[in-house]
């Protein structure tokens, strides 16, 4: 009996001391969290046939035991030393031999946002093409052909491409009466010219065609003037205002789409942007300039690229991943812009000087033409520069 409770007794100090060396083997023991490293490429390019000079972002993925915030913020994380990269053209009947090669260059950029990564610099690629006139426009790059990215990385044996076709530009044109409208008429926010009334603003809407290659749009207003300073100094200065984004229904080109914004929200715009300026003190005046309305368009994987991308807003937050980056990650894509300017309306200079939303920021006009006409039909408010 006794023999028996002993061995019981043993078997347990035996199995106290096995699970108390198993505990603190387990508690002394360091762990690797991080997965073996493997350089990734993360490539961000997008050609475009308006643009004599196309870039093309390159870094790699980094991993380390620190802080991947702090990491990040550290230049050599992200980039690569040394590489070879370059796109070839070829025509769409022959993609082995190619009609046109273009090795990419180094260049730092600096005046970089605010952000996680560093901040002083960022390398990136460039190439630069001769233009050749295609009817009334400039084009750099072929929209007949196809664009084949290659990158050799010294510290993979992996063969990173990407490919793209450009959007036909030459289908890419804002509407024709809206064109005429734009240059006769100007910019029209509002016809009333009778500051002793409430200020009825009309809605502006912008037209254009749809172009074959193309799924996604963006249209940007920005609004010109020169700052004069007191000092006499003149600075040219624009303020910016994305109009959003549309899809088309197919990429074949040849629809047409709109947007539409009420004039209202140009002048809160404007008043946003100017509200807190911190050398208001110093400006004399603001010259009106003109409008600029800019319409880009992006190919379909760029499309799908920018809809897997956006922030989710449902129950559901968990996304998709896409790339079109052959043993990498990223989008090599294309897009194309056009742009159209236009004057403003007399009633459009003269709520931007005199209205109850803007008044405060000193614009004026210089041109003899507006000033006279504004006068005559207010009797004789001045909203000249002079």
């Amino acid at each position: 009996m006794l023999k028996n409770v002993a061995d019981k007794t043993g078997n347990r100090i035996l199995i106290l001391v096995f699970s108390f060396v198993l505990i603190f083997n387990s508690c002394s023991s360091d762990f690797d969290l991080n997965a073996p490293y493997k350089s990734v490429p993360i490539i961000y390019g997008l050609l475009d046939q308006s643009l004599d000079t196309q870039f093309v972002k390159i870094n790699r993925s980094y991993l380390g035991d620190a802080n991947n915030v702090q990491s990040a913020s550290i230049n050599d994380s992200t980039h690569y030393q040394s590489i070879v990269a370059s796109v070839k053209e070829y025509d769409v009947g022959d993609t082995i031999n190619p009609v046109n090669s273009y090795p990419l260059e180094e260049m730092w950029v600096s005046n970089i946002d605010d952000g996680i990564f560093y901040e002083d610099s960022q390398k990136i690629y460039f190439f630069v093409t001769d233009g050749v006139l295609s009817g009334s426009d400039t084009v750099f790059l072929n929209d007949e052909s196809i664009y084949k990215l290659f990158l050799d990385v010294p510290e993979s044996d992996d063969d990173v491409t990407a490919k793209t076709e450009l959007i036909d530009g030459s289908g890419l044109n804002y509407n024709l009466l809206y064109k005429l409208t734009l240059k006769t008429f100007g910019f029209n926010l509002l016809n009333d010219v009778d500051l002793g009334t409430e200020a009825v603003y009309n809605d502006h809407q912008v037209f254009w065609e749809t172009a074959p290659k193309a799924k996604r749009y963006e249209l940007l207003m920005k609004f010109y003037f020169d700052e004069v300073s007191y000092s006499g100094q003149v600075v040219s200065k624009s303020i910016s205002w994305n109009l959003g984004s549309q899809t088309s229904i197919n990429s074949d080109g040849g629809g047409e789409l709109n947007k539409k914004f009420n004039g209202l929200a140009f002048f809160e715009l404007v008043n946003s942007k100017l509200s807190n300026y911190s050398d208001e003190a110093s400006v004399e005046k603001r010259i009106i300039d003109k409008v600029e309305f800019i319409v880009t368009a992006g190919n379909e994987d760029l499309n799908i690229y920018m809809d897997v991308n956006e922030p989710a807003t449902g129950v559901v937050t968990e996304r998709p991943s896409f790339t079109n980056i052959n043993n990498g990650l990223g989008i090599f894509a294309s897009k194309c812009q056009k742009s159209i300017t236009g004057k403003l309306t007399n009633g459009t200079v003269l709520e931007l000087c005199w209205g109850g939303i803007t008044s405060g920021y000193k614009f004026c006009s210089d041109s003899a033409d507006q000033v006279t006409g504004i006068s005559n039909l207010t009797g004789g408010v001045i909203v000249g520069c002079n």
